[in-house]
């Protein structure tokens, strides 16, 4: 099995292109002095509703490319070189740059519609990360989730779930008693529950969950249209 994996993985260029992409931007941050040293970066290309709002579509894709810290970037990579290795091997380079694309998208505008009006700057590529989990799930729902001994159908089950609990639980959504339970929460972890965009999570989950049907829907060729309607018009007089 992890032979299978480490082939796999040799082998995703994209992937591995991705990941290294993110490497590198994140070494530049660190040698300018982080993110407090370039904070003007991250307020240009990272998400938040102001900078929508100022006309900076450009946010929804490129927050995906900063990250906060080197814990935080290497958790993403990790994830992301795990399931894009396994969506290049199915489908290619062009399943893995859809799903991203896709997820940081449909993450971002999840992010800025249930994060409240007071939330963070967003950045990280999980976004696309839960996208490529919930397109592999789709694809391919009876396999198993490595290393989990859990069929990829439950395991999105799993993580839409979750990731829509705690979207809704965030306090600064204001929703009465289900946000103090939030606030609780919030509490018994020391405050980290919700320094994570649990809606950018359950956004990129969705809009996996929404690519993997549309990449099986089955293409329809000029061929098969022009077959189709010869057999509704019938044999002519």
């Amino acid at each position: 099995m992890l032979i299978h994996r480490a082939r796999d993985l040799v082998t995703a260029r994209v992937t591995l292109i991705l990941a290294t992409l993110l490497l590198v931007v994140h070494g530049v941050v660190e040698v300018c002095g982080g993110p407090e040293g370039v904070s003007a970066w991250y307020l240009t290309f990272g998400l938040s509703r102001e900078g929508l709002l100022q006309g900076q579509v450009w946010q929804l894709f490129t927050y995906g490319f900063l990250h906060g810290d080197w814990l935080h970037l290497g958790l993403n990579l990790l994830a992301l070189l795990a399931v894009g290795a396994r969506l290049e091997r199915i489908g290619g380079p062009e399943m893995v740059l859809k799903t991203v694309a896709v997820g940081l998208l449909g993450g971002g505008v999840f992010h800025v519609a249930l994060s409240g009006s007071d939330s963070q700057v967003l950045v990280g590529v999980s976004g696309a990360v839960f996208a490529g989990v919930l397109c592999l799930s789709g694809i391919s729902p009876g396999s198993r989730m490595w290393p989990l001994p859990i069929s990829g159908k439950n395991f999105g089950y799993g993580v839409l779930i979750a990731s829509a609990v705690l979207a809704s639980l965030n306090p600064r959504l204001r929703l009465g008693d289900w946000s103090d339970w939030g606030r609780q929460l919030d509490d018994l972890g020391g405050g980290l529950v919700f320094s994570t965009s649990h809606a950018c999570h359950l956004g990129g989950a969705l809009a996996g969950l929404v690519a993997a049907h549309r990449l099986l829907r089955p293409r329809v060729s000029l061929a098969q249209l022009q077959a189709d309607r010869r057999r509704r018009e019938g044999p002519c007089g």
